[in-house]
Order: C-alpha cells, then sequence, then structure tokens
C-alpha cells in the first residue's frame, strides 16, 4: 500500500515536527560551516539540542510518539547527546564541532526515513 496523498491530522503534526526539525538542522549545519556566530546560532543550537537528535528517534518509533511526540523528543535528546559527549570525552576524541555535524547529519538521516515509513504506510 503506497502514500494515498491525505495525511491523517497525527501524521500532518508528525510531519510538521520533523521539517522543523530538518530545518533547525539544516540552518545550524550552515550556521557552523559557514563561521556565523550570534544569537541565532544561539537560539538554533539550544533547539537542536533539546528537539532534533530525539525527533529523528521518535518518528522512527510510532508507539514512542503516541505518548508524547514533542516531548519524548526532548527526553531522547538530552540522553544521546550526553552519552555521545561522555564517550567521545572518555575515549579523548573531543571535537565538538566534529561531533555536532555527526549528529546533525544522522538526525536528518533519521527524520526523512521517518517521513519516508509514514507515507510509505499511508
Amino acid at each position: 500500500m503506497g502514500y494515498s496523498g491525505t495525511l491523517s491530522p497525527t501524521a500532518q503534526r508528525a510531519e510538521l515536527l520533523d521539517f522543523a526539525g530538518a530545518l533547525v538542522a539544516v540552518v545550524l549545519l550552515v550556521l557552523v560551516l559557514t563561521g556565523q556566530p550570534g544569537p541565532l546560532r544561539m537560539l538554533l543550537t539550544l533547539a537542536f539540542t533539546f528537539f532534533v537528535p530525539g525527533r529523528a528517534i521518535v518518528t522512527n518509533w510510532p508507539r514512542m510518539a503516541r505518548w508524547s511526540g514533542v516531548g519524548m523528543s526532548m527526553v531522547f535528546s538530552l540522553a544521546v547527546l550526553t552519552l555521545l559527549a561522555t564517550i567521545f570525552l572518555w575515549a579523548h576524541l573531543w571535537h565538538p564541532v566534529v561531533l555536532f555535524q555527526a549528529e546533525a547529519v544522522l538526525s536528518l538521516a533519521g527524520l526523512t526515513v521517518g517521513v519516508v515509513r509514514r507515507r510509505k504506510a499511508m
């Protein structure tokens, strides 16, 4: 069964959250790669830290999304980013910009997979 062209309100909300997460990740990646400092970069960093990696997980875990798409995204984001930072520190591989770039690319991949899976299921 393929995508019929109409999404349920729940799926529309999920796609909006995925799009918002992807937008934050892409804009922040561009700002980091071009070396642009400023308040926008700080705000996007907060949004990324508290939302994007967790959203990439929750969008691919439908049962978890039913509990709270935004709340669980925040929990998973903080947990995953803390775990990765701890591992990189223990391994003496601390390169925060490289770590962020990897997290952003993986998050974008996860968000893309989530959108494709959701549309394929419709």
